[in-house]
């Protein structure tokens, strides 16, 4: 029940009167709604105040039923951990956002936008076809709370409510804010065959500081098919091993029965004249029975190789294997025998039906998810273990699978040209309510329209139908959606002339461009001003969420536009800090401060989503979540929410539980009792805290400076113990343990009874 919708879309007020707090801001909002014309506007103030909610209300109320056609809002972004496979330099990688970062904004924290010139992500062309495109930016910024959404297939999406995802209707592809879909819907991945081109690695770069007649040198590894397989094996029962510098190898335990594995690590080994040893060892609980046999290729090269390019940085064991990049470079055969490889090693299942790979490492389950994708094999992912998919136990797999929802839409509209019983081959989705139609159904009946009879608007239609009975694309469903605590950098990407991309743990297709650039500004912004309202008011309306992180030559390229199509749109602009906007787009702007909403506010908005959900409460809870949220609406509905989703009852207990936030009292108890001295008390006390609520070192530090003015000492003690949690909190942020910079704080406070 209390996840099926985002509660602060559900009830978000839809005119100004509806808002809480923000008396004198609404006033003057209200009257100029009255007079039915509004000036550029500037919205400034901490987030969950009710900025982009005002910006909403004026939208509705001053464009009416067609404001959405009239009405342009900027703003997106997934989060550090969402994986995505690259390009860099025309070498293709799975990586992270958050590795994105170290590698384009480096050590600068401040910066929030970068301009790329070596990147490419996975896209989609005019037929829905997977490529390559080149991106232009990589553009970030902070926030507090994210969307995490679960699709089937064990599929992983992390990003903001306002970053808009691609799903499809009766128009083609369309995008929708991740806010407004709901448990149920479809998103769109896809399964393909991308081309390769490696079909070697130079390990050169790896040779013998000495080397003898005795000794193999591997100038070039080849990519074939059996070296491939050999390889993948490794990344699923390998290991290295090294004595010193010079004495390396690579070791292989397969099963004694497994004579067909043994002579493919043979031929590997033969190929490049190293020599390898091979015995029989006990495994399992029984050591005495040699039920595994252990191949060692003797080569330090090989070894010193594989260990720079089948681990994560941070280990050799398996939980830090990873798939060598040059693997998703490889041509298909190379890429299909190291997926065969890896299944011998640690898989089961029947191969080209459906395989179970098993692994620890879970980057090793995303890289073999994203290298199946582009291969042409469906894969799925779950705790320790990835699934190849080629045909499950029904006739039909997801792959195959889109929403059939628009294309029954479309069908229905050039039913009359549909020579056959296309009603028949939909009988399911027609009458048994079934969501999904397959491909290969709709090629059938497209082979039954009869093209020469239909109108325009028909061919189109049919070019649509033709498009998606064999496009790459196909449809997984929302299982879940959570709203989660974040606090770090969300990012977006910049794709120029396309903007979408794919990224998650399964491939998700994105929609996304430069929303802080002045490419944004020139061509979105600029485009969507020139044209003339289609309602009775003369204007449109563009809201720029974060404005404050625009760029300087954005903003400056947004002056001009402010100024020229004045007649036609009008801004406005949202941000925490209004230093950050340019003097003069604050000059053309009405400025409108948001204060912190009051305790009393939130509880007031808080009860109406109470009564609509008919939640059980005990009294103090939502003044609970009054104090937690600190003038932040949006967080206090995340918080009961979350809450909700949790237990039947919400009780305080719970609230402080979901929100990772201490109880006042307990705080409050730690901080007298190092003021008494007994350091060791409040040290055992303050960890047990932090652990029980999973709070973070910054967030305690955070929340023991609320209760500081309260403590028994004169002002200049107190303005001490702030400056010294400045300190701590400025460390903690730097790396350093916060456990022990959490204790030495604690020891400061205690040297105060001296």
């Amino acid at each position: 029940m209390a996840l099926l919708e985002i509660w602060t879309e559900k009830y978000r007020p839809k005119i100004l009167d509806e808002m809480v707090g923000q008396k004198e801001v609404i006033e003057r909002l209200k009257a100029f709604i009255q007079r039915g014309t509004i000036p550029h506007l500037l919205f400034a103030g901490p987030p969950g105040t009710g900025k982009t909610t005002a910006a909403l209300c004026i939208a509705r109320q001053l464009l009416g039923e067609r404001w959405k056609d009239n009405f342009l809002e900027l703003n997106a972004s997934v989060s550090k951990n969402t994986p995505i496979l690259v390009k860099i330099n025309n070498k293709i990688k799975r990586v992270t956002f958050e590795e994105l970062d170290k590698i384009y904004f480096g050590n600068d924290t401040l910066k929030e936008y970068v301009k790329v010139n070596n990147l490419e992500v996975l896209t989609i062309d005019e037929n829905y076809k997977v490529k390559w495109a080149k991106a232009s930016a990589i553009i970030r910024h902070l926030t507090s709370k994210i969307l995490r959404i679960y699709l089937e297939g064990g599929g992983i999406l992390e990003l903001t409510g306002n970053h808009s995802v691609i799903i499809l209707n009766e128009n083609g592809l369309e995008a929708i804010k991740a806010s407004e879909i709901k448990e149920g819907d479809y998103l769109l991945s896809f399964v393909t065959k991308l081309e390769g081109n490696v079909s070697e690695i130079d390990l050169s770069g790896y040779k013998y500081e000495k080397v003898t007649s005795r000794t193999a040198v591997i100038n070039t590894l080849e990519l074939n098919k059996n070296n491939s397989c050999v390889l993948g094996l490794y990344t699923a029962e390998g290991a290295v091993g090294f004595k010193g510098h010079t004495s390396g190898q690579v070791v292989y335990t397969i099963g004694v029965k497994e004579n067909s594995l043994a002579k493919q690590i043979r031929r590997f080994a033969n190929q490049y004249g190293i020599k390898i040893y091979e015995n029989f060892v006990g495994s399992g609980f029984d050591r005495k029975r040699l039920s595994a046999r252990q191949i060692r290729i003797l080569s330090t090269q090989l070894a010193r190789f594989i260990k720079d390019y089948f681990y994560d940085g941070r280990g050799f064991r398996a939980k830090n294997k990873r798939i060598p990049h040059f693997t998703f470079s490889a041509n298909l055969e190379s890429r299909l025998a190291y997926l065969k490889g890896l299944y011998l090693g640690d898989g089961s299942g029947k191969w080209g039906n459906v395989v179970r790979i098993s692994s620890i490492s879970e980057d090793l389950l995303i890289d073999i998810a994203w290298l199946a994708r582009i291969s042409g094999i469906e894969s799925s992912i779950f705790e320790k273990e990835v699934r190849l998919i080629w045909k499950g136990g029904m006739k039909w797999k997801k792959s195959d699978l889109l929403p059939a929802k628009p294309i029954l839409s479309l069908l229905r509209k050039i039913k009359d040209k549909i020579r056959g019983n296309w009603r028949y081959e939909l009988r399911h989705q027609l009458y048994e309510g079934c969501n999904r139609i397959s491909k290969s159904t709709l090629r059938k009946i497209i082979k039954m329209i009869d093209e020469s009879k239909l109108s325009e608007n028909g061919k189109r239609i049919l070019e649509l139908l033709k498009k998606l009975a064999y496009t790459d694309l196909h449809a997984l469903k929302i299982r879940k959606i959570e709203i989660v605590d974040y606090n770090d950098f969300v990012y977006d990407i910049s794709v120029p002339n396309n903007e979408m991309f794919f990224a998650g743990s399964i491939p998700i297709l994105l929609h996304n461009s430069d929303e802080r650039g002045i490419q944004t500004i020139r061509e979105k912004v600029k485009d969507f001003a020139r044209t003339r309202s289609l309602g009775k008011v003369p204007f449109k309306i563009i809201f720029l969420d974060e404005a404050d992180a625009l760029t300087r030559d954005a903003q400056q390229a947004l002056r001009r536009i402010m100024e020229k199509y004045s007649s036609t749109a009008r801004f406005i602009l949202s941000c925490n800090y209004s230093s950050k906007i340019i003097d003069p787009i604050q000059s053309r702007c009405a400025v409108f401060r948001f204060k912190p909403l009051t305790k009393s506010d939130i509880v007031e908005y808080l009860k109406r989503i109470v009564e609509g959900e008919k939640l059980k409460i005990e009294e103090g809870s939502l003044e609970a979540i009054a104090e937690i949220a600190m003038g932040d609406a949006r967080r206090a509905v995340n918080i009961l929410q979350a809450a909700a989703a949790t237990k039947d009852i919400i009780t305080k207990d719970l609230v402080y539980e979901v929100a990772s936030v201490a109880k006042p009292e307990e705080m409050k108890e730690v901080l007298k009792l190092a003021l008494e001295g007994n350091f060791i008390e409040a040290r055992d006390k303050l960890i047990d805290i932090v652990l029980r609520y999973g709070m973070s070192g910054e967030d305690a530090i955070k929340q023991i400076v609320s209760h500081i003015w309260g403590l028994p000492v004169d002002a200049k003690k107190k303005i001490d113990l702030i400056d010294k949690a400045g300190e701590i909190e400025f460390r903690i942020i730097e790396g350093s343990d916060p456990h022990l910079q959490l204790e030495t704080f604690l020891a400061y406070i205690a040297k105060l009874k001296e």
